[in-house]
This record gives structure tokens, C-alpha cells and sequence, in this order.
């Protein structure tokens, strides 16, 4: 029998993204008038979850061109008060589905008239029941602490179903070519990641950069890396830590960045340089060859993708990493210190 570790639920990405490529697109369509006449979009989920959703909240507002937000569970579960959600949607994400503040923001949006959805690997949650329609992670059991395999099916399901939303509204659906491939490469990039881990060292604390699609990504790459590893690992947007973070560097700080080919391409690479400049050891997971050129080290991934997806196969470099990282501080990227599998808020 074999054996499921979170090494082993990484390698499995390549077949659950693929299996749900075949049957998560009839789900998206069937949910994307209702999401498509929202005049607003509302995402509620916790952890890695809210992580895909910052990803959704980029894809809705660009592919779709509805305004999107991220709903602040308190506000129902310990303040009371209900928002106005007429008009609009909501998309509760969690792999589980048994996050029961998530539920609650979902299940009082749909009592308020918006339609409602849940992106879940559980059709019989709490979340499932909750929602009017469902979209269907179909990732299997998910044994390890840490999510892998639900975080990148929760980015490709909210993907699908903006692609599917844009088309009602007569806009450009998103391209999946390539999708598994590059996830495939990501996961044979394990030896590279952990040349990564070596470069980055046993430091207490990086910088991790991202922006536009690419945010999501460092998001939940720090997450990881704070989870395993017990490092601080702090995200910014780069365009916010130009705002005054930045001057937390001092030479020597090591910086991960999180960059794709595309429209941020440009920028990104002036960060790196701009990063050097102020003695940061800089360090990449990209697919821009430019980049991975400008920086101490990077793992570059070959493989073309969409802009819009490629955030996609970067984090899941960025598991590869974060279980490096791990192993090199002593810990056990199996159990994590004080983590469960589940965690319950409200």
C-alpha cells in the first residue's frame, strides 16, 4: 500500500488538475449566468482558501470585469450585521467545506437574494448545503496538514468559472493549454527547489514578493514556508512594499519573488534589480528567463502557459520549496507544530 505524504499529494497535481479540466467546466457553465448578471462578487473562505480567492478576485475583475471583494466572516458570525448582498454573488471556498464561518457568510447571502456557490472537495458539507450550486474540487482525501492539491484545484476551479462567467458576457474565455504540463514540470522540480532552500539558508525571516495574478502565489508560498518551516516568511504585493516596507531590507535580507511572463514581466524585473541594488539576496520562481537571470537564484520553469494561470504551477514550486526549507531548519514538513488538518472559526 503505498504510502501518502505531502511529497506524495504534491505529485499528485498533474491528475487531479486534470480530472477536474474534464468534468469541472460543465459546473462553470452551469453556474455562470448567475454569476455573470452579479453586479458585484463577493469570495469568503480562510487560510489557502483566501488565497485562491484573491486569486478569483484578480481573474473576476479582469476576465470578467465584475467588481470583486473578500468578505470579512466577523462581520456576520460576531458583530450580527448582515450586508446588502442583493444583486450580487458569493463564492465560498474551502476545501473542507466545514469552515462554519465561511458557511454562515454564504448561507446569509443567499438568504439575501445573491446567488451563491461553493468551491469544495466535500459535496456533503456544510459550505455544499449552504450554497445554491457547487463546483467540485474532485481532489480525493487530502491527508497532509498542509494543502497542496485542494489549494491549486481551488485556483483552477475559480479560473473555470470566471473563463465561463466572461463568456456569457461576451468577453474572451481563459486558455487552459498547457496547464497540466506545467504543473507537471513544477512537480519535477523538487532538486531545484531544494538548491533553492540551500540559497535561501536557515534565516528567520524573507520577504516574499507578487502582483497582479502572481500575488496569489506569494501568498501562499510564505504561508507554506511559515507552516513547515516555522519561518517568517512576510508577503507583500510589490507594489505595497514599495510603499514603506522596503525599508525593513538591510544587505543581506533574502527576498523570494513570485514573477510570470506577462504583464508584469517588466516590472517585476526592475524590482529584482532594484532589490540587488540595496544588497537583498534575491531568489525566484518564475517562468521569465530574463528574471531567473537577474537574480542570485531562481527555479525557472520552461514550460508556456497563459498569464492568467501560470500562478498555477508557480506555487507549486513553491510546496517543493516550502518542504525544503523545512527539512533544512530540522522540522517536519508532516506535522507541523500547532496545525491541524481542519481548523474551525467563527
Amino acid at each position: 500500500m503505498r504510502t501518502v505524504s505531502l511529497r506524495s499529494e504534491i505529485a499528485e497535481q498533474p491528475e487531479v488538475l486534470a480530472r477536474l479540466l474534464e468534468a469541472g467546466p460543465a459546473e462553470a457553465r452551469e453556474s455562470a449566468p448567475g454569476l455573470a448578471r452579479a453586479t458585484h462578487l463577493t469570495f469568503a473562505a480562510r487560510g489557502s482558501s483566501d488565497h485562491a480567492a484573491t486569486y478569483g478576485k484578480y481573474l473576476f475583475e479582469i476576465v470578467v470585469g465584475v467588481v470583486a471583494a473578500s468578505a470579512a466572516p466577523s462581520v456576520i458570525t460576531r458583530y450580527g450585521a448582515v450586508p446588502d448582498f442583493r444583486h450580487g454573488a458569493v463564492i465560498g471556498i474551502s476545501q473542507s467545506g466545514s469552515a462554519p464561518d465561511v458557511a454562515a457568510v454564504v448561507s446569509a447571502a443567499r438568504a439575501g437574494g445573491a446567488y451563491t456557490l461553493a468551491v469544495t472537495n466535500a459535496p456533503r458539507s456544510r459550505l455544499a448545503r449552504a450554497a445554491e450550486a457547487r463546483l467540485l474540487l474532485r481532489c480525493g482525501p487530502e491527508r497532509a496538514v498542509a494543502a497542496t492539491k485542494t489549494y491549486t484545484a481551488s485556483c483552477l476551479a475559480v479560473a473555470l468559472l470566471a473563463s465561463a462567467a466572461a463568456t456569457v458576457r461576451g468577453r474572451a474565455a481563459l486558455s487552459f493549454d498547457g496547464v497540466v504540463a506545467a504543473v507537471e514540470e513544477a512537480v519535477g522540480s523538487e532538486k531545484d527547489a531544494a538548491q533553492l532552500a540551500r540559497r535561501i539558508g536557515r534565516g528567520r525571516m524573507l520577504v516574499v514578493l507578487g502582483r497582479g495574478y502572481d500575488y496569489a502565489a506569494a501568498l501562499e508560498g510564505a504561508l507554506k514556508i511559515k507552516e513547515l518551516a516555522r519561518v517568517w516568511a512576510e508577503p507583500y504585493s510589490s507594489a505595497d512594499f514599495a510603499h514603506g516596507p522596503r525599508t525593513l531590507l538591510d544587505r543581506g535580507t533574502a527576498v523570494l519573488v513570485f514573477a510570470s511572463r506577462g504583464s508584469m514581466a517588466a516590472e517585476a524585473r526592475r524590482t529584482v534589480g532594484a532589490l540587488r541594488e540595496r544588497g537583498a539576496r534575491v531568489y525566484a520562481i518564475t517562468n521569465d528567463a530574463a528574471l531567473a537571470d537577474r537574480c542570485d537564484d531562481a527555479v525557472l520553469l520552461e514550460r508556456r502557459v497563459g498569464e492568467a494561470v501560470a500562478p498555477i504551477a508557480l506555487s507549486v514550486v513553491a510546496q517543493h520549496l516550502a518542504r525544503a526549507v523545512a527539512l533544512r531548519h530540522g522540522r517536519d514538513p508532516e506535522r507541523p507544530a500547532g496545525l491541524s488538518k481542519v481548523t474551525r472559526t467563527l
